[in-house]
Order: structure tokens, then sequence, then C-alpha cells
């Protein structure tokens, strides 16, 4: 008798046999025994001998997000204190953006974990962070056009998918500030993020300067005068935000808000309400 946990590249290959008969029965059926792979099958899949065309595809990816989904809300930890008590600690901050990374993925693609990646990327950038500073870190990362922004659906919930952005796809605003901000730390770069609607700035200080970056344009450089221009009709206690560093706290909470916004957006309403249920575990209600 098959256990229910089987997770046996034999087992995944007859389930994924299933695929076609899309009877409700059989199809509830093959769902309930994929729950036991976690929502990830990417390891397995090269090892099986079924191939998919794209429709299967989609359709194995959608049949594992359910277990994702509950992947998520068992490892979303964060302390009684919410954002705030996620203030200055990075690593708790990875460790959620990793959970989230987790759950936004395919569940079938097979990449690098985000902290495997993040640490890669860091290693290969060391030596000329090192002899050139942050203004390097900047110029690797962005102007270069090695990492590029998502300009036609800049709200696309997989922008928030830092192992897929790592991998080598475009994301926004955040997504790109956040990789500058991770590799950042693992280097011992003095750095910080700009929290600002519709923008987000990485700035650090480079012989004496304070610099100011957007990663969405290329890394281009960001006066002082230009951003007094962007942000003259925004609200005094938002501008007061360009004066100091976002918290990782902070940065958490623009990520679920704007996740919970896309997924809403697109009438995904099972995974906008799951980032409403994590967003009350940081901020108190109403958001």
């Amino acid at each position: 008798m098959t256990s229910a946990t089987d997770t046996s590249p034999e087992r995944l290959s007859f389930l994924l046999r299933l695929l076609d008969d899309d009877s409700p029965q059989v199809r509830a059926s093959v769902e309930s025994a994929l729950d036991a792979f976690g929502g990830d099958v990417s390891e397995v899949l090269p090892e099986i001998d079924v191939r998919l065309d794209e429709s299967g595809k989609e359709l194995l990816s959608l049949l594992l997000l359910p277990a994702r989904r509950e992947r998520l809300r068992r490892e979303w930890i964060v302390p009684a204190g919410g954002a705030a008590a996620v203030h200055d600690d990075w690593d708790q901050f990875e460790a959620l953006l990793r959970s989230l990374s987790d759950y936004l993925h395919d569940g079938i693609t097979i990449r690098q974990p985000l902290g495997d990646a993040l640490d890669l990327l860091a290693e290969e950038l060391e030596g000329v962070a090192a002899e050139q500073g942050p203004a390097a870190l900047n110029r690797e990362l962005f102007e270069s056009g090695r990492f590029t922004a998502d300009l036609q659906e800049e709200d696309a919930p997989e922008n928030y998918d830092l192992a897929r952005v790592l991998a080598g796809n475009p994301s926004n605003a955040i997504g790109l500030g956040l990789i500058f901000l991770l590799v950042a730390r693992r280097l011992e770069i003095d750095a910080d993020g700009m929290n600002l609607p519709r923008m987000f700035l990485c700035r650090y200080h480079d012989d004496g300067e304070v610099v100011m970056t957007e990663p969405l344009a290329r890394g281009r450089r960001v006066t002082p005068e230009d951003l007094a221009h962007r942000i003259r009709r925004y609200p005094r206690e938002v501008r007061a935000n360009a004066a100091r560093p976002a918290s990782p706290g902070e940065l958490l909470v623009r990520v679920v808000e704007e996740l919970a916004t896309a997924w809403s957006v697109r009438g995904e309403t099972e995974d906008a309400e799951l980032m409403e249920e994590l967003l009350a575990t940081l901020v108190k209600a109403p958001f």
C-alpha cells in the first residue's frame, strides 16, 4: 500500500499520469496526494520520465499551490510586537522573505534557495566591492543591466519572489532595492533603503558623500533636488521618511501590503486574504 506521505519519484510519476483525468474525484485525490510534497516538486520532477507540456505545468503548479499556502502559514513566525519587533532584525526579515519567495515559486522550476543565491552573489562581488565600495556594487547589479526593471507589470506578484529575481528575472523598485540591501549586508557595506510611495531608493556613503541611487532606473544617482521635487506634494509624514532609513519591519509591511493589493486586483481572493492574514501579524487593523 502506498503511504500518504510518499514523496518518491515513482509516486510523483504516478500522480502526474492522472493529470489528464479532469473528473472532480480524481482531481481532488491528486491534489490531496500532492500535499505530501509540500508544494514543491522541483527536485523530484527531473528524476521521472513524465514530460509535461505548458498547460500541464500550469495545472501542476496550481495543484501544488494550496500546500505552499499552508507551508507559508506554518513558517510565518513573527514576534508578538509585530513589525516593530522586527525593527533591526535583518536575519528574521530575510527568513520571512525566503518563506514568501517559496510561496510565490511555481513549485516546479529548479532554482537556488534565496539565502544560497544571495551568498553566491555576494561572494562573486566581494572583491570589487572591497576595492571600490558600494558604488561598485550599484554598478555591478544595476548599471551593468544584470538586474532589470519590470516596467510592464510593476505590481506583478512574481516581482517579490526574490529567488526568481536572483535567477535573472526582472523586478520592481522594492524587489531590486531589497537585492541591493541584502547583498550589501553580506559584504558589510553600510547602506539603507528609502521607502517612499511609488519608488524605492538605496542610500550609501561614497568618499564621504551621501549617495542616493534608484535601482529601478539602472541604479542612476538621484540628487537631493530631484528627490525634493518628486516628493514635494506628499504629506509631511511621508516626506519625513526620506530623512531616515526604512527598518526591516517597515519593508516587510510594504512587501506584504503590495502583494495583498496585487492579488486583490487580479481577483485572486484566497491569496489576497492570505496576505491580509500575514499583515495582521505585523500591524494592527485597520491597515
